[in-house]
């Protein structure tokens, strides 16, 4: 390959919505709402890591080719994610397409969520950007992390295995 033809690869997130929220209930409370209201199961990863504050993570997907949802906390105690103007507690995220009349659909159920003062479409500019990035790096740790981690489980139960037939090969002798 010609290195003139290498070009610098920058994440797209034409098919991400981002929605804002304005919350006073803890990060657990309000992914639990959101589940109910949405009926998804949005689970608690590792926290986000900025700057030595961690950040709280929920993540859910619907499957292969199917919607995946992130509730990113933008708030921990006295310290803050990012600032946006109006300020945010949490951002909602979609990834992959959705339909103007299913966006709206969502932005609806989380606004009458418990504990949601307000919930609106954000705008993906450049701070945007980069707050996805930092998201979507968040997201590829604690994939590959659990892949490991089902790697290391899927060893576990092969020598397992290999355990019990050594055994039961003991025993007929």
């Amino acid at each position: 390959m010609n290195p003139r033809d290498k070009r610098i690869q920058i994440a797209s997130f034409d098919g991400t919505t981002v929605i804002g929220i304005n919350s006073s209930l803890p990060d657990y409370k309000l992914a639990w709402s959101i589940n109910n209201k949405l009926s998804i199961d949005l689970v608690r990863y590792d926290d986000l890591e900025f700057e030595g504050t961690g950040f709280s993570f929920f993540y859910y997907t619907a499957g292969e080719n199917y919607n995946v949802y992130n509730l990113v906390s933008l708030v921990r105690k006295d310290k803050v994610l990012y600032s946006f103007n109006p300020r945010l507690d949490y951002l909602f995220l979609i990834q992959n397409s959705l339909t103007a009349e299913r966006r709206l659909s969502l932005i609806q159920s989380i606004r009458s969520s418990e504990g949601v003062v307000h919930a609106f479409l954000m705008e993906k500019d450049k701070v945007m950007r980069q707050v996805l990035e930092t998201i979507g790096d968040c997201e590829q740790k604690m994939i590959d992390k659990k892949k490991k981690l089902n790697n290391i489980n899927e060893v576990r139960n092969r020598l397992r295995e290999q355990e019990a037939l050594q055994a039961q090969l003991r025993e007929s002798k």
